[in-house]
Parts: structure tokens; sequence; C-alpha cells
């Protein structure tokens, strides 16, 4: 067989392949095999090849066979064309909130002829919200898969290496990127102990290699199932479990397909101390710890709304429980190996040997046999591709085996199928973009040449730091040259040239990241006040609002993934004990102390910053000091519960609170208002700032108060028997808890009632050593900006989103609320009334100002996908983002005729172009047939922080699918889409250009969005109603030039080899003079003008006086009196 002009790239999944020493008391001495650690953006990267061979069309190219769904994807392709989402959802609705809550009680009242009347609202309200079906085929279709498509990374923590769950495979210093091989992810299964996620111990798992890219042996014990103890909050049952290798699961009940999980799916296995809350919680004594494991694991289909599950297993016997835990890590570890090995970027030698070793034994059912006769038909090819998740079309799959069968037996050897594979993972663009900055393409770039491309087509400043980039040179030609050494020093005396592969491997590796992976210099030195947070609303739930399931999981998931204010809601508890859950509803609950246990132990896995816990508290007197007493004993010194200076009447900067637990608790112990605002029920709306028959609150100027809030501001608790699960308009079966409606309502407060602030004066139910724990965030109910308290310095206001929104209906209150946020704290979170979960625009908050903007985080809509986008990029990570100088400085209060408008940021002009190049292995909607074909096509959607109006965005190139009337701005994206490409979801080829441009007063707070569709006829826009994947980006924290985008499902998970592949351009923004701003400029200088003549006209004036009064008899006098 005659061999090709190009060889195949390197692997691009964060590191060489290398062997471990390590044995396995379950494998043959000595046996060992190769593993690998962080999985980066992986693409594919073959050249097209030199000896005449075609490359696949971007009409005719194989279609994608992700045989990993997405859960609340269509099932087939007869789509319903009913319930589309809108431009503002994925898949369901993003900020809509449910028309009217009547409707979900409608329903209530005819089920309520029945038995079991709560449970069944709930089940009716659900269902008719959600309703899902599950798929036989999809499980079974997933029995055949070869290995993962989605990432499974420790539960999406940052702290490890190659953490982040925005980023595939995270930038690390130096040069030896395989150093993180085991350390951050043991391939998926994250298994820990005593270290937390931070990466300080971890349980190794013995890894047994094998030679020759032969599978881990599995023992048989596991295979025909051992006996497990299965634990749950109501029972202990023991079941057996069976290890299917084949199809990877774990399966207690072979009649029942529910009864099982896939190991692809498994995000953590957690034992010693990492599962001690649980045991804690399910009251499993400390001697059976060392045979308690807990998985953790993807929901596919989302049971309650939950993205994960628990499962609590202990063993008999220590050594049934290492068994258990090793084997799960060396199937996960294997199976990442043979799809990072085969569909990823490079051609591994070893796991193409896997595969078809693999294919071989099912052949000949592990017979003895020659090996000239081992070979592969065509439907043997096709079986294994839709195994790995890449099914071509049979007409594809067909040219290329005919092209790879040099014997013209109809057969493929081991060498024609290598050459198969090369074909079927050819990159021709890009080809093109090495062609197009190499002078020589056979011998490679040179450093010259490298670094030219990153300052001219990259826009990176090498200047600054030229010895990490060609540290990255050097090691890239490393990696396609086994055997050499990466460092300069080894290419002393040869001219080290960056040939194909290399090149290729950088643009898919983490340091050709499309959002900036290194954390830069910057120090987070401001007070707190002048920084966005990321933040949590309700963190505790992990799935249904009524009748879910309250757990420490959802803690644990929110810190890993960077969260920086949690929300706790307290309630009596059995035994004296405080409990947290959605209070009045059917929800679980979980012990306060769990929470504060797991609180403590990932408090800071993701950012040393500071971490607010936001309690909303409803316990007696008694079960509240018992809530000091655990946040005492559990945080210690981490618990801030002075101010750390005095006199000082500013808060302090995240620098200052590394590593503090600030709590957010209103103050306690001081008479409060009876009958205020608070007290008003959740249905009543009592008259906003904008009405007629109230007056707006005029901003008081006078002084900030000398001193901090040390006692209590003006509040209430709700009152127990405040409201019944059936009254009208009081409590809701939603994601805002029924307390939270009562205690800080969706009603605008009426202005009247602050005037009666004395009248009938009450205790606050918050005791004093648990408000004094509020030292830097005392929570006070809203009245007015006008009042003392409001500009006590360590006050904060939590508002309710319907609420803000009242209040910035009136132009003067909102120009107060913006002042406010200047200096001065606030939290706002979702609506009462949003019966799915669904999130707001953050922009409209973000805009204002608001520091704690908290989000349902279980619910990944476009509100979640925004704010992951602000919290993405380098430091942003952290959680903490300095808001934009516009909304940090303070107002002037320098008068002037031209009024208020002095007082508006300038608007600027933002332009950046897009690039859509192609896209690589697009996932498939769920129970689309594996001979169906994908025809995709991808919308760029400009999100800004502008209230709507006509004209403030526009676009070119491809087609604009913005809203008819031109309106753009917060709820209306400007929207453009790429063609159709037909039949191909492998490697679909659009070139489509787009230029973009925006008038905003808020440069920064700019978002852009990537999403893919599928057309149902090939030919039409507009006719799916849930989209492939999803990709959303702060447009300040894109990085320039070729990019890889990771794509996303409707759960937030990312795909492990699905990209988009862009060139990106961006403007710096520029001033702009608008009409109004050009208007005010000429009353500025006619003014000007003005004020000059009178200013004239005056000394004019007084000349004329001074030189008459010279010129009378009286003033001679007096002159020659005085001697002049």
């Amino acid at each position: 067989m005659t061999s090709t002009a190009t060889s195949a790239p390197p692997s691009t999944i964060g590191g060489n392949l290398d062997a471990s020493d390590s044995a396995s008391p379950l494998m043959p001495k000595g046996s060992n095999r190769n593993g690998i650690a962080s999985v980066p953006f992986i693409v594919n990267s073959i050249p097209p090849a030199s000896n005449g061979a075609s490359v696949p069309s971007s009409t005719t190219s194989p279609t994608n066979t992700s045989l990993q769904s997405s859960p609340e994807g269509p099932r087939g392709r007869n789509r319903p064309q009913t319930a589309l989402p809108g431009p503002l959802q994925l898949p369901e609705g993003a900020f809509a909130i449910a028309p009217s809550p009547q409707s979900a009680m409608s329903e209530a009242v005819t089920l309520s002829k029945g038995p079991g009347l709560m449970r069944r609202i709930s089940r009716g309200a659900a269902n008719k919200l959600t309703r899902r079906r599950r798929s036989s085929n999809n499980v079974n279709s997933r029995d055949h898969s070869s290995g993962p498509v989605i990432m499974r990374r420790r539960s999406d923590s940052k702290s490890e290496a190659g953490g982040d769950r925005r980023v595939a495979g995270l930038e690390t210093d130096g040069d030896d990127e395989e150093a993180v091989d085991d350390s951050g992810l043991l391939i998926g299964l994250g298994i820990t102990e005593d270290g937390g996620s931070s990466g300080a111990s971890l349980h190794r798992v013995p890894r047994r290699d094998t030679e020759g890219g032969i599978a881990p042996i599995v023992p048989p014990l596991l295979q025909s199932g051992t006996t497990l103890t299965k634990v749950s909050k109501k029972k202990r049952k023991s079941l057996t479990f069976c290890l299917d290798v084949n199809s990877a699961k774990v399966s207690w009940n072979p009649t029942n397909p529910a009864k099982r999980f896939y190991i692809d799916d498994i995000q953590e296995i957690r034992v010693g101390s990492d599962a001690r809350n649980y045991r804690k919680e399910f009251g499993v004594s400390v001697e059976l710890e060392s045979r308690w494991f807990t998985i953790v694991y993807a929901d596919q289909d989302r049971a309650k709304g939950r993205p994960v599950k628990t499962m609590h297993l202990i063993a008999p016997d220590e050594d049934l429980f290492r068994l258990w835990t090793s084997t799960l890590a060396d199937v996960s570890r294997y199976r990442l190996e043979l799809m990072a090995g085969l569909v990823g970027s490079g051609q591994d030698e070893k796991s193409l040997k896997a595969h078809w070793n693999r294919e071989m034994t099912k052949r000949f059912t592990g017979l003895p046999h020659p090996p000239e006769e081992e070979n592969l038909t065509l439907e043997g090819v096709e079986g294994l591709c839709r195994s790995l998740h890449i099914n071509c079309s049979r007409n594809v799959l067909r040219a290329q085996f005919a092209k790879a069968d040099a014997s013209k037996t109809g057969k493929l050897s081991y060498v024609e199928f290598k050459d198969f594979v090369r074909r079927l993972k050819e990159r021709k663009d890009v080809w093109d973009i090495y062609k197009a900055i190499a002078s020589n393409t056979a011998e490679g770039l040179n450093l010259s040449e490298y670094l030219t491309f990153l300052r001219d087509t990259q826009s990176i400043d090498i200047d600054t730091s030229s010895a990490y980039w060609e540290t990255k040179f050097y090691h890239n030609i490393r990696k396609s040259k086994a055997g050499c050494s990466g460092s300069p020093e080894a290419f002393e005396n040869i001219q080290p040239r960056m040939n194909f592969e290399a090149f290729s491997a950088f643009l898919s590796s983490p340091a050709n990241n499309i959002q900036s992976s290194r954390t830069s210099d910057a120090k987070f030195d401001r007070p707190l006040n002048e920084y966005f947070i990321s933040s949590s609303h309700n963190t505790y739930l992990l799935g249904r609002q009524v009748a879910g399931s309250s757990s420490t999981e959802a803690y644990i998931r929110a810190l890993q993934r960077g969260c920086r204010s949690v929300e706790i809601d307290c309630w009596d508890g059995p035994d004296g004990r405080p409990i947290v859950s959605h209070g009045r509803t059917l929800t679980s609950s979980v012990f306060f102390s769990d929470c504060i246990t797991v609180i403590a132990k990932y408090a800071f896995v993701s950012s040393p910053y500071p971490l607010f816990l936001s309690l909303e508290v409803h316990c007696n007197p008694e079960q509240q000091q018992a809530m000091v007493d655990i946040m005492r004993d559990t945080l210690g010194d981490s618990l801030v519960d002075k101010p750390h200076m005095t006199n000082v009447l500013c808060l302090p900067s995240p620098e200052e609170l590394k590593n503090c637990i600030l709590i957010k608790v209103k103050a306690g112990g001081q008479p409060v208002e009876k009958g205020s605002a608070a007290a008003s029920p959740v249905g009543r709306r009592d008259r906003s700032f904008s009405s007629p028959f109230s007056r707006p609150v005029v901003l008081d100027n006078s002084v900030v108060p000398t001193g901090p809030l040390l006692s209590s501001p003006p509040s209430i608790s709700p009152s127990e028997h405040s409201f019944s699960f059936w009254g009208p308009g009081k409590g809701s079966m939603t994601t805002t808890s029924i307390s939270s409606a009562t205690d800080e309502s969706d009603a605008t407060p009426n202005l009247d009632s602050i005037s009666k602030k004395t009248r009938n004066p009450q205790k606050s139910k918050i005791i004093k050593s648990l408000g004094d724990l509020g030292v830097y965030t005392r929570g006070l109910k809203y009245n007015s900006f006008a009042l003392p308290e409001s500009k006590t310095y360590n006050h904060i206001f939590s508002l309710a989103e319907r609420t803000f929104e009242g209040l910035c209906r009136d132009a003067d209150t909102q120009c107060q609320l913006e002042k406010h946020n200047q200096r001065y704290m606030m939290r706002v979170y979702p609506s009462a009334f949003r019966l799915r979960s669904t999130n707001f625009d953050p922009l409209a908050f973000w805009k204002r100002g608001v520091q704690m903007v908290a989000l349902n985080w279980q619910t990944y809509d476009l509100g979640m996908q925004m704010n992951d986008a602000m919290f993405a990029a380098g430091s942003d990570r952290t959680g903490y983002v300095l808001k934009p100088k516009e909304l940090r400085d303070s107002i002037s209060s320098k008068t002037s005729a031209l009024g208020s408008f002095q007082n508006k940021p300038e608007k600027k002009l933002v332009k950046f172009s897009v690039e859509m190049i192609s896209a690589q292995q697009l996932p498939r909607l769920k129970g689309v047939g594996v001979d169906e074909s994908l025809d995709p096509y991808i919308e760029i959607e400009m999100f800004s922080a502008e209230d709507k109006a006509e004209g403030v965005a526009t676009g070119e190139g491809g087609l604009d699918a913005s809203a008819r009337n031109g309106l753009s701005g917060i709820g209306s994206p400007h929207r453009r889409r790429t063609v159709i490409v037909q039949s191909n979801g492998y490697n679909p080829i659009f070139n489509d250009k787009f230029k973009l441009s925006l008038e905003t007063k808020y440069p920064s707070l700019v978002f852009v969005r990537w999403t893919v569709w599928d057309s149902a006829d090939g030919r039409t826009y507009g006719n799916s109603n849930a989209p492939l994947a999803v990709f959303t980006a702060k447009l300040s924290s894109l990085q320039q030039g070729y990019r890889h985008l990771p794509l996303f499902d409707h759960n937030g998970e990312q795909f492990l080899f699905s990209t988009l592949f862009c060139r990106i351009r961006k403007e710096e923004p520029v001033s702009i003079q608008t009409p109004e701003n050009l208007r005010l400029e000429k009353v500025g200088r006619f003014k000007q003008f003005g004020q000059s003549v009178f200013k004239r006209t005056l000394s004019v004036e007084r000349k004329h006086s001074k030189e008459g009064l010279r010129s009378s008899p009286a003033f001679d006098e007096r002159h020659e009196r005085s001697g002049y």
C-alpha cells in the first residue's frame, strides 16, 4: 500500500500517554496500560492527502452519530412544530415568566378529588410544564457506545488541573502539560479521599495497564454480580449489582431498564471524608465509612428536573470496596482513551489497535486465528463508527472505504483501516490556514513565522510573554515528534520547524483557547460594592420546586463551578436541629449542619475570594442559636464575626477578605414597622413609584452616617401564619420559596407606608447573636433610599425581580437606585411566578450596578449561560468581576441647566466580525436514527445591556434573523444565520462571514451566543424546537484569531469532541455622537456663548461706569484730596 505524504497529527488530549508501573492485584504482574488526563478541545487535524485523495465535501461528508443525546431533545425527525422556544430560550423559556399563576392552581382544583392531594398537585403541575417520555431505543443505542462524548470532570470543578467546565483543558504554566495526567481527572471519576476537590490527597486507584491496547480485565465477580447495600433516607436495601463490560453500565435489576447507570455518566465517586456528609445524613455509623462510597452521575432523563443523581453504597468488606472503585476507574479511563485516541485530533496507534482488537475479538469470539484473516467489511466499519459516535452516511463511508481498499477485496486489513481513519479525519480548513502562513509547507513553520502568526492573526501581545509562546512552539514540535525534548536547548543544532500536525495541535490546544484561561495579575483591591459577584438562588435545590429534593450536592456543584454567594433557607427541624428546605412545600429537607459542613469543605476549591452565605431564617430563637453555634464551630476562623478594621466607613476588598466566609442576614432585636410592605400579600401589588398617587422620593444628599449598621434596621420576619398554602395571592409553588415571596415580596413598596414606620413597632425575630454575624452584609427591608439606614456602608438590599422592575419604572427612583449601587450592596433574585425555574436576563440588573444577581443554577437557559460567560475567562473565574467604570464612578452632584443628561454614560460603538468556518462532530438530537443525516446551521446572536431601541445593533453577512421591527436590546438580540449544510453533521463547512456593530453605553456587557440548529427538511430555517448545542461568551473575553469554540448541551455539560471553528476580529470601542448628545452639546455651546457675551457686556458696562465716574466733578475732587 502506498504511503501518504503526511502523517497523522499528534494527540491533543492534554499530554502524551505515559505508562505507569503501578500494579494491581486484579491483573497479572507486570501488565500495564497507558492512560491520559485532561481533555481539551479535541478536533480532527489530518491534512488532505497529497497523493490525490479527495477531501470530503461539505455537502456530502458524513453525518454525526453522537448517541449521547440531549436529554430534552425531541424524539426523532418528526418533531412537533408547536411550542417553539423563543429567541431567548434553550430549550425551555429562559426569561418568560409563567403567564398566570392561576393556571397551575386551577389544575390543582381539578386534581383535588382524591388522596395524596399535595403530591398530585406537584406532579400535575410538573407534567403539564414539561412532559417527557423515556426512549428505550436510546437506552439500547447507548449499549453499543465505545466511550463518552460529554466531559465528566469532578462535577465541573475548576480547582483541579484542567477542571474548568467552560474550558476544556486549562492552560498550565511551563512545558510539562502532561504533569496533570492523573490528579485532575482520574479519567472522569474524580475518586478522592480526604483531600476534597482541592487535590490535596487523591485516592489513587491502581492503574491496571495492558500491552497492545487490550481492554482491562474486569473481574468475573463484578460481571456476575455482587451484593451491595443501597442506602437512602428512607431505607437500606441489599441488591445485586452487575457490571456489564460491553455496554459499560451498572445495573441492579436487569428486567427494568431504569435500574441502571452508565459509567460514561459518572461524574465523581466520593469515598472517605468526601462522602462523610451523606453517611452522617443517613445515620450510618462511622465504622462503615471505610466501605461507603457515593457515586454522582448525570441523570440523562432529568427525573424531577435533577441534572445529577447520587447513589450511596456500602460494600460488605474493604476488598470488594476497592474492587468496585478501582474497576470503575479503569473502565472509565480505558473508554475515554479509546474515544480520544481515535475520535480526537490524533491518530493514536495504541487506541487504533485497541479498537481493531476489540472488533476482531467479537468476530472470532475470542478463538485463535491467523493474523492474515483479520479484516473488516463495510458493515463492520459502519458498526465501529457508530460505536464511536461518528457514524457517517453510508454513501460517504462507502466512498472512503473504496479509496482505502487498496487490495480491492471489499475488506480492509489493519493497515488499510488506518488509512481509512486518516481519510475520514482530514481537515481542509486548517490546511488552508497552514498553507497561507508557511513559506515551506513541507518543512513547516519556523519560529519567526509562528510568532508573526500569533501577533498579526491571533492578536497576541507576544512581546510581554515571548518566553511563554516560544515554549509552546517547542512543546508542540515535541508532541509531533516522539522522543524529542520540548526544551529550546534540544534544538540548538537544528532549525526547529512546526509541521502541519504540530500547528493543528496548537490550534486545538489550551494555549489557543477562545477565552483566556491564564489568570492575570489583577488585584481585587477595590471595595466589595464595586464588583459583580457570581450568585445562586435557592442553591439547595437540585430539581423540581414543589416536591423536588434539597441536597448538599447542589452546594458542592455550585461551589465547584465558582459561585461566591449561596442561599440557605432555614426552618425548624426535629430534635432542635435546624433544616434547610423550600419552605411549606413538599420538597425534601437536609440538615443545616450538613450544609455548613459541605460549604466549609468546598468553599474555596474554585476561588480564594470571599464566600457569602445568604440566610433566610424562619427558625425559633433556640434553633437560631443552634445555627450560630454550628457556623462558629464548623467554619472556625474563616467566619467573619467582626469588622477587620474599625473607624472605616467603606466595605473591605475581596483581597482583604481572602478565604473568608461572610454571613448575609437581617439584623436582630430592634423594633420594626408592623404592616409595612414586608407584610403585604404576595399577590397584592402596592402602588408603584411611578403612580400619580404617590410622590417619587428625592435622594437625600446628606452626609453618610458616621458608624456602621451595628443594630437592627426596620425589618420583619414573616409570621408563621402569615399565609395559607391555598390562600389567594399568598404563597407560591415556585422556584422562589414561599417564605422568600412573603419576606421579600414581589410587591413594590408603598411610599405612603414609609411615613408610618414608627407606628405599632414589633421586635425582629432574628436573635441578636445571629444578626451580629451580618458584619458586612446586614440585610435591610427596602423602604426608601432616603432613610438613614440606607446609607450605612454595611447594609444590603435584597429585592425580588418584580420589585426591582417596579422601582426602575420611575426615572428619579431609578437614578437613586443606580447611585445607591455605586456605594452599597444589592441582591436581586427571580420572581415568585417563574414556575419552571427559569431565569431573568441578568443584563437588566448588571446595567443598574447590582452586585449579586442570583440565578437558578439548575436551569441552563440563556440567563444562566450569560452568568457562566460573565465569570468564564482569566481572573473572572474567581467569581468576582470589576464593574465597568461608568457603574462605579459617583454621579456628579454638580447642577447645571442641562439636567440629568450629563450623568448618563457616554455611548460607544462596538464592532467585531466572525468568520464561521466549520464545525466538528456535531451532536445528534435524541431519538434520531443512526441512518438519518443532520442538516446543521449556526445562529449568532449579540446581546447588549441597552433597552430596546431601533437601529442600535446592525450586521452584515448571512441571513438576518432579528426582530422584524428592527428593535434590539434587552430581550431582543441581533441575530444572523449561516447557510444550511445538508447531510453533514460530522465536518460541515460554512465559510460565512459576519460583521456586527452595536451602540451601547456598556461595552463590557456585550455577549455573543452561537447556537447550532438542525433543519428538519434540510432547506428551511426555524423548524426545530430544540438546538443541538450552544456556546455563550462575553465579547470582551473572546480572544481574536482562529479559535475552536466548545459546545454545551441543554444541561450545560460540555461535549468532548463537538466544536465550532471560527476566526474572530474585534475593534476597540469608540465614542459616538448621538442626536441627543449633539443637541445637548449645541445647547451647552449656546449657553456658554451666551454666558461669554453676558460677561463681556457686564465688563463693558463696568468700564463705561468707571469712565463716567472719573469724568465727574465729585470724582476729581476726591482724588485731588487724596494726592492723585
